[in-house]
């Protein structure tokens, strides 16, 4: 069935417009770099353009690296770097995307222009979503894979022809490489795809399907495996957060994650992240959508044509399990279980809501006329009275939650101190793994050029300024604070005195999270420091 071309265009202009309006509006209120993980990942894609080791090892070894090579087009220029606008523009596009394929799969699924709509104005019109698409967190263009392989996937059931599973395998490589969620989602898609190939035309096409589909779908999983074994010699490292002992600890570190209250319980598990659901998309909305799904599961049960629209639950299906093998944790105050935390672990869901939210108003018949008007009025405006009337769901946990603003000025003492004390030429040594924020503050705020900063990130270079600091750097900047990992300068050099006779202690605060301290090199080239504070 053709899809209307008017309609898609008016989903993209739509989309579009609330993509910029959303960003203009909460980055006047400065609120799109509130999360820390968006500063770190803005900073790990201009460190692939722009440091003293530019190259793709920069990329590191835990995040996925898609979400940082969308940036590169931007990020190296530097007003949109130091705007945040460079790490933005992948997130609103994938939005936009996101909300033309949520039309198209409605609309394969139901038959029905209306009930598209319905489904494509309740994922553009989330107001979680509206926020994340305007920070250069992942989980945007994850939804974004995520919908259109689906779409691809409900197509090759009706059309069995293999562009179709190329464009699904495609889709999901793309999402492989941005969260480790749409892993789980692709191995799940195999034997779906399978099935339908073997009711199409028994074993051959079932193993035409498979094969061709996981050489796509998969391609981006072993790649990055390839990446760690051949960049930091581990092909398993990113999936302990780069610890070579292959062990991790969910709340390690984090004090406000010391109890996970859902490993080993699986009820607490389901409503954990259900009220995570609930909060993203508002109980009404997740109601209906519930109703709607009882309603797909009656009419389509698991005829071939729809399996793939079940597929769309698969995130509640990961989450349930990493938090109930307490591979990570959600925290939230209304289920007393500390402060918002992960909250944002329920945006996949959004694709799931809409498409049942869809499916109900499309399976009254009687009053169908009447009900999709009614329930596109209804989506309005309860999302715009609840934007208006109360923070979304997501922003509350960049806002009060442990990672998000608490964070940002962190750095901000210590990288004013650098700023004001800094000479054209000077090296600072300088570690991401717990003074990022410092680092994003030279960058953005003071300006300090790129290769000014001597970081782990830069492999032997680093590695030899810690070994000799005097021969290397200007100043070193090192933190005890451990809650973001441990400091390779503040355990290397702490226990050492070689390197304290060439170095003044020139200011220092100790606060509940640890000791930072920062340490100027003496004036005159290889004069030592006779007493040093």
């Amino acid at each position: 069935m053709r899809l209307p071309a008017s309609d898609e265009w008016r989903i993209v202009w739509l989309a579009a417009l609330l993509s910029v309006a959303a960003y203009v509006w909460y980055d006047t209120q400065g609120l799109t770099l509130l999360f820390n993980d968006a500063r770190i990942r803005e900073l790990i894609a201009r460190r692939v353009v722009s440091s003293r080791t530019p190259g793709l090892a920069q990329l590191g070894t835990t995040w996925l690296p898609l979400s940082f090579l969308m940036m590169l087009p931007f990020v190296w220029n530097d007003a949109l770097f130091r705007s945040g606008l460079a790490a933005s523009l992948p997130s609103m596009v994938a939005y936009v995307v996101a909300s033309v394929y949520m039309y198209r799969t409605a609309h394969l699924v139901t038959g029905s222009r209306a009930a598209a709509w319905v489904a494509a104005l309740a994922l553009m019109l989330n107001p979680s979503l509206l926020y994340m698409q305007t920070t250069s967190m992942s989980e945007t263009a994850s939804l974004s894979a995520l919908v259109v392989a689906i779409y691809y996937a409900l197509r090759v059931t009706r059309s069995h022809h293999p562009i179709d599973i190329v464009k699904c395998g495609a889709a999901v490589a793309a999402g492989t490489l941005i969260r480790y969620e749409n892993w789980f989602f692709a191995i799940l898609l195999v034997p779906v795809l399978a099935y339908a190939g073997w009711r199409v035309r028994g074993y051959v096409m079932a193993e035409a399907w498979t094969v061709l589909y996981g050489l796509l779908a998969f391609a981006g999983c072993v790649a990055w495996v390839i990446y760690n074994a051949v960049i930091f010699h581990d092909p398993l490292a990113s999936f302990f957060y780069g610890n070579t002992a292959h062990t991790f600890a969910a709340n390690a570190g984090n004090p406000h994650l010391a109890d996970l209250a859902a490993q080993n319980h699986p009820a607490i598990a389901f409503e954990t992240y259900g009220y995570t659901v609930i909060g993203t998309a508002g109980w009404i909305v997740v109601a209906l959508a519930l109703l709607g799904l009882i309603a797909f599961a009656w009419r389509a049960r698991l005829r071939v044509v729809y399996l793939p629209a079940y597929l769309v639950l698969a995130p509640f299906a990961f989450y349930w399990l990493v938090l109930y093998y307490g591979v990570n944790t959600v925290t939230m105050p209304e289920l007393g279980t500390g402060p918002y935390y992960q909250t944002r672990f329920g945006l996949l869901m959004i694709p799931a809501i809409s498409l049942f939210l869809a499916v109900f108003a499309i399976s009254i018949r009687r009053l169908k006329d009447r009900l999709i008007p009614v329930a596109i009025t209804a989506i309005v405006g309860t999302t715009i009275i609840g934007s208006a009337l109360q923070t979304p769901f997501v922003l509350r946990e960049a806002l009060y939650g442990p990672s998000g603003a608490s964070t940002l000025n962190a750095g901000q003492a210590p990288a004013t101190y650098l700023a004001s004390h800094y000479r054209s030429g000077d090296t600072i040594l300088i570690s991401y793994a717990n003074t990022q924020t410092a680092i994003f503050d030279l960058l953005v705020n003071h300006g300090i050029p790129d290769r000014a900063l001597m970081t782990d990130a830069n492999g032997s270079q680093f590695t030899e300024a810690l070994a000799h600091p005097e021969s290397s750097v200007s100043w070193i900047l090192m933190s005890s604070d451990a809650s973001n990992g441990a400091s390779r300068i503040w355990d290397g050099l702490q226990g050492r005195q070689d390197w304290r006779q060439y170095f003044v202690l020139r200011w220092k605060v100790t606060t509940q999270d640890g000791t930072t301290e920062i340490y100027e090199r003496s004036q005159i080239a290889g004069q030592k420091v006779v007493a040093a504070r």
